[in-house]
């Protein structure tokens, strides 16, 4: 090796150059001089900058800026690069001098007098470079790996880093990517984590994590609440929503679910997340929430925000949670006709947790479990009874553990996660919060490091978001536009594209298994009728036996919603057919021969004026009289020639002998029921004269609701104290439990066209409803009485009757809630208040007939009542 002396002063333009002064010949030096000796003309800085340092990385070296000049005065820009092992390491401290905290530390400089200059010529942006020493008194390095600026990112990758940041890319796969993109990066794992601690650090600097979290909200149209301990002025509890996740609420308002996780961030703050389900069986997340504490308080704050973002008629049906009581307080007083369920997962957890440890082999404990998870399957009560006692009697040897699962959980709770009792809810299969592989599981794993911040869950948050709503969009357009070969039958015809191909398998699933059920609803059982607003094995098989394929009401709407349109939108906008014929004609193409006249079939019936589609277009559109169409002022099956929408039947089974005043009636032919159906009053109202005489003296008060033909069902929103506006919730209150249990109703109305035609009547939330939509009496005193487990008494000059609760065990009298709905005018449903310990109406013989044996009693305590209003109606 060439030994090399720079004497001082060499060039007086760099002090740097009295560095070099040392001779060559040790047996560390080694001279690069030739490596980077070069005749190039570089185009930029940059060009250079790059050229030295890939120089340096061929050959094991790492290059670094010493310093840099950007000319003046008469001088050129010029940049001075040296080893980064050159210069010697400066003391923090004095000598002798100890910090306050020692670190074992060490330094890599050595001296080296390694040295470039790179001078900026005259013409454009030149530049050459010229080596001033060549020499290194150091080994070469032989992984340059372990050197932190060797492993410094560029500016591309650095932008790279924060795209995969914002993206919730660990720092392993961001490595990962970036060593695939440039084979001779040599960044390590705390390059990553400085870059993006450096980055995060410039986007949160001069403000507190919350804040950052709610400008993060802000910059992205989140929805937002948030409020104050006032005696700390600090942040107590804080709701956020997407605006996506929004409308998604509003299109599938349900089936919610509500879990609490805890830890995820490095503040004593729990996050709440609300789960919704579509129709897809795609879970969504509704909102988050960060709350203080777990209290009611907390709790009813969150869920009145939940349920500001919902319309009034479209609130949920269940609720699913873990065994927080604050929570299920909360959700009683906010939804409080909102079906609470307990996730079953949770609860096998819960028992594993406490009794695993009572049992001496794996064996027993396994056999207890299955026992446990057979007996929260029972689908009857009497099944329930019997798996209990079985239980009881084949673990009789560990009480400690039959006692846990009475005591904690069957006793009090059984009715929120047993199946004899769930099943009577329509949950659509959400007995659980652990929905397998879903974003809300993802979330729940990303979140479970408790090192991070606010602004750090809502990235992970924000990222899995924009996820769940691309998968559901694909998932909605999946089910619109693919039709599996399995449904092309004839039984599915009227349901392809218009109901999510998971609510189409479980109708397979339940036609495959009516080949075996048939006719018989017992066999059957109606789970997925109850359960899920879909037909059973049973109605499958009566349609089979009609030829005739599953019509699209027998879907509930959950199941057919593939768009992101709220439940309640307004239908009196502006409508347009041009995208739909559009629809129908590409549709019409691409279907194969026998789909085609089936298209065209339905395109006959719509244009044919004759149809009995039109025929009811028609009708909307009449003139009316006093609010009453004219062509329905003639003769009908629904209609007497005196102009009443009221038919009485002088064979009624389900009404006591009365002796009635001015009473206009006629026989129906076929079906021997009497029916209301509200209109609009002909004549001034004298509500008081429109009940038997002997009851007068009795009534308090009487009062009228909107007449608009929904009036039946706005007397009883009032009288249930949510308000006449919400007459549609009353409707598919109704729905819900006519839907629920539709087998026992059949039953009880000894026709299956009878509950038919009243799920036809009820299924209907649009104004100016037909005389087929308007509320008939007595079919659905028994759904009222049921669904809202009330004593309802109805009254008209006519027919009186109480309806009692089917199904429910009786309350204690105290706490029973008696309402009465009159008949007046003779078209038209009134509110009506009696007065303290006033007579009752006989008891509708079909609820003695058909009730539960869990309901015997209800009738009890009004037997004195009932005596003395036979007496007063007869005497008069």
């Amino acid at each position: 090796m060439e030994e090399q002396v720079l004497s001082e002063g060499a060039d007086h333009e760099d002090d740097e150059s009295s560095t070099c002064g040392s001779t060559v010949g040790n047996e560390d030096d080694v001279d690069f001089s030739s490596a980077f000796t070069t005749d190039m003309v570089f185009n930029s800085r940059e060009e250079l900058v790059e050229w030295i340092r890939d120089t340096g990385k061929r050959n094991g070296l790492v290059i670094v800026i010493k310093k840099s000049d950007v000319g003046g005065d008469g001088r050129r820009p010029r940049i001075t690069f040296a080893c980064e092992r050159s210069g010697a390491y400066r003391r923090k401290y004095a000598e002798g001098q100890t910090p306050k905290r020692p670190k074992t530390t060490g330094t890599k400089k050595c001296g080296c007098p390694f040295l470039l200059k790179g001078h900026k010529l005259d013409t454009d942006d030149d530049w050459i470079l010229k080596v001033v020493c060549g020499v290194h008194n150091h080994p070469v390095t032989q992984h340059v790996e372990g050197h932190s600026y060797a492993g410094r990112l560029t500016e591309q990758e650095a932008n790279i880093l924060v795209d995969l940041s914002r993206s919730n890319i660990s720092p392993k796969e961001i490595l990962q990517t970036l060593k695939q993109r440039d084979m001779h990066n040599v960044s390590t794992i705390k390059a990553i984590y400085n870059a993006r601690h450096k980055y995060r650090v410039g986007e949160q600097v001069g403000q507190l994590h919350m804040h950052q979290l709610l400008d993060k909200l802000r910059k992205h149209g989140y929805i937002e609440w948030h409020r104050y301990n006032e005696e700390t002025d600090c942040f107590k509890d804080l709701f956020w929503a997407h605006p996506f996740a929004v409308g998604l609420l509003r299109a599938f308002p349900s089936v919610v679910m509500i879990d609490c996780t805890y830890k995820t961030s490095m503040y004593p703050f729990s996050f709440l997340e609300i789960v919704g389900v579509t129709s897809t069986e795609l879970t969504f997340s509704i909102a988050f929430a960060y709350l203080e504490s777990e209290r009611d308080d907390n709790y009813i704050w969150t869920l009145e925000r939940l349920r500001s973002m919902m319309e009034d008629d479209a609130l949920p049906r269940v609720i699913v949670t873990d065994k927080d009581l604050a929570l299920m307080n909360s959700i009683r007083a906010v939804f409080p006709r909102a079906t609470n369920l307990l996730c079953r997962w949770h609860i096998s957890k819960n028992i594993s947790v406490n009794c695993k440890k009572l049992f001496e082999t794996k064996e027993r404990w396994e056999a207890f479990i299955c026992s446990w998870n057979v007996l929260v399957l029972s689908v009857t009560e009497q099944e329930y009874m019997q798996h209990l006692g079985a239980m009881e009697s084949d673990f009789s040897r560990y009480p400690q553990a039959i006692d846990y699962v009475k005591q904690t959980w069957l006793a009090n709770y059984k009715e929120k996660f047993v199946a004899a009792w769930t099943d009577l809810a329509m949950h659509f299969g959400n007995v659980t919060m652990n929905r397998g592989e879903t974003t809300h599981t993802k979330l729940k794993r990303l979140l479970a490091v408790p090192q991070g911040n606010f602004e750090t869950s809502w990235a992970k948050v924000h990222s899995l978001l924009e996820q769940q709503h691309y998968e559901i969009k694909a998932s909605f357009e999946r089910s619109s536009t693919i039709v599996q070969h399995n449904f092309k039958v004839p039984i599915f015809e009227e349901l392809r594209g218009f109901v999510s191909l998971n609510a189409m398998n479980i109708i397979l699933g339940e036609s495959e298994r009516a080949d075996s059920v048939g006719l018989n609803a017992s066999a059957c059982g109606c789970v997925f009728r109850r359960t899920h607003g879909l037909p059973c094995a049973h109605e499958i098989a009566e349609y089979k036996h009609e030829r005739r394929s599953i019509p699209l009401l027998a879907v509930d709407r959950h199941w057919k919603k593939l768009d992101f349109v709220p439940v309640t939108q307004d239908t009196a906008l502006e409508l347009s057919f041009r995208a739909e014929i559009e629809m129908f004609v590409k549709r019409f193409e691409e279907t194969d021969g026998p789909g085609k006249r089936q298209l065209l079939k339905k395109l006959k019936e719509l244009t044919n004026s004759a149809s009995t589609f039109n025929s009811a277009l028609i009708s909307l559109a009449e003139p009316e009289v006093d609010g009453f169409p004219l062509s329905n002022l003639g003769p009908s099956t629904y209609q007497d020639p005196s102009e009443l929408q009221y038919v009485l039947s002088v064979q009624d089974s389900d009404s006591a002998p009365l002796r009635t005043s001015s009473a206009t009636s006629m026989q129906l032919k076929g079906r021997q029921k009497e029916k209301v159906f509200r209109t609009k009053s002909h004549q001034p109202l004298c509500f008081i004269d429109s009940f038997p005489a002997g009851l007068r003296p009795y009534i308090h008060d009487v009062q009228d609701v909107i007449a608009d033909g929904h009036c039946g069902f706005r007397v009883v929103a009032e009288l249930m104290d949510i308000g006449e506006d919400n007459w549609a919730q009353v409707r598919r209150d109704l729905v819900d439990e006519l839907q629920s249990h539709y087998d026992d109703y059949i039953q009880l109305y000894g026709d299956a066209e009878i509950a038919r035609e009243l799920l036809h009547s009820l299924s209907y939330s649009e104004s100016n409803p037909g005389i087929e939509r308007r509320m008939i009496m007595p079919d659905t005193g028994h759904l009222i009485a049921s669904r809202y487990n009330i004593v309802l008494m109805h009254l008209s000059q006519q027919q009186c009757f109480t309806f009692l609760p089917l199904r429910s065990v009786p309350l204690p009298r105290t706490s029973r809630k008696i309402v009465t709905i009159g008949f007046v005018n003779e078209c038209q449903f009134v509110k009506v208040f009696m007065h303290p310990g006033a007579p009752m109406p006989p008891i509708s013989p079909k609820w003695l007939e058909h009730r539960y044996p869990c309901a015997q009693g209800w009738e009890t305590p009004y037997t004195a009542h009932i005596r003395v209003f036979r007496d007063l109606v007869t005497d008069h």
